[in-house]
């Protein structure tokens, strides 16, 4: 029986950033090789085959005429505050199929899925996950994904930190990383990372970045008395505005204007709770709320 590979949290701006791929050895006498699981490196050094991600499921679409062994295709994209993962469920995931064929969107999910790669031969990659499961969770639980996901990605950037500055030398890049006080156990992975993507400490500030605003989209359950809270505000306007099928931009600008809401805060604030997570745009103009 094939022990299964454990199921690692990131966040979508990474695992999109991701292009390395490690391919198993087989065994000695080549045995069940077909099953001997595959890795993708991220730019951090994470080492996954399988992934646990917690978003809003904004899309959905069935494909068909595929070549291959799938009879139907699902695809949807799973959104949480830096990116979104695209998700696959064919013949072989029934249930996770039926669920995509059924789905409410936008809903809060979470989803658990092997990572695949596709390399159309022009230089690119890309990723996207082959559902295993897939279930509705509600905010709280997004939440608590984003506050784990950002502790455990903070964790390896501080990693990368310590390596950038640090007296490099010019010892093997696994000497020099050792050298840093950095765990052997996670050293592998960070010394692939950098000697495939060859990204400076500017890439990896700016995943930081990312990973703080993930953390500031949760909402605050508090805030000062005297200062309007614009986000609640609004929360409540469009809860009003939007019947379930979405509403325009003109008529959201129209309906804060009758309530008095200032025309920059409110295109801030429009834009903030898109960032967070709360409303989507489907199409250009036009938004839904996400419930």
């Amino acid at each position: 029986m094939v022990e299964r590979e454990v199921a690692y949290r990131m966040f979508a701006r990474e695992f999109n950033d991701s292009r390395f791929n490690l391919h198993s050895n087989s065994t000695a006498q080549g045995v069940q090789e077909v099953y001997s699981p595959n890795f993708l490196i991220s730019p951090t050094g994470l080492k996954v085959n399988r992934i646990f991600v917690v978003g809003v499921i904004t899309e959905t679409d069935r494909l068909v005429d595929q070549k291959g062994g799938d009879k139907e295709l699902w695809r949807a994209r799973v959104s949480d505050p830096t990116g979104a993962f695209t998700v696959y469920a064919g013949s072989y995931q029934p249930e996770a199929s039926l669920f995509l064929a059924n789905v409410k969107v936008p809903s809060y999910v979470m989803a658990l899925g092997k990572v695949r790669s596709y390399e159309p031969g022009d230089g690119s990659v890309y990723v996207s996950l082959r559902l295993e499961e897939i279930n509705y969770v509600d905010e709280s639980v997004r939440d608590r994904w984003t506050v784990d996901t950002a502790e455990m990605t903070l964790g390896r950037l501080q990693v990368f930190d310590t390596f950038f500055s640090s007296d490099k030398g010019d010892g093997k890049p696994m000497d020099r990383i050792l050298s840093c006080g950095i765990p052997e156990s996670i050293a592998g992975g960070i010394c692939l990372s950098l000697d495939y993507y060859h990204l400076d400490s500017e890439y990896y500030d700016s995943l930081k970045q990312d990973v703080k605003k993930a953390l500031c989209s949760i909402r605050s359950s508090g805030g000062e008395e005297d200062v309007p809270d614009y986000e609640h505000i609004v929360l409540s306007l469009l809860e009003n505005l939007d019947d379930g099928s979405g509403f325009a931009h003109q008529e959201y600008v129209r309906r804060t204007v009758s309530e008095n809401i200032p025309e920059k805060v409110a295109d801030s604030t429009l834009k903030s709770l898109l960032a967070k997570g709360y409303i989507y745009e489907p199409r250009a103009g036009f938004f839904r709320l996400i419930r």
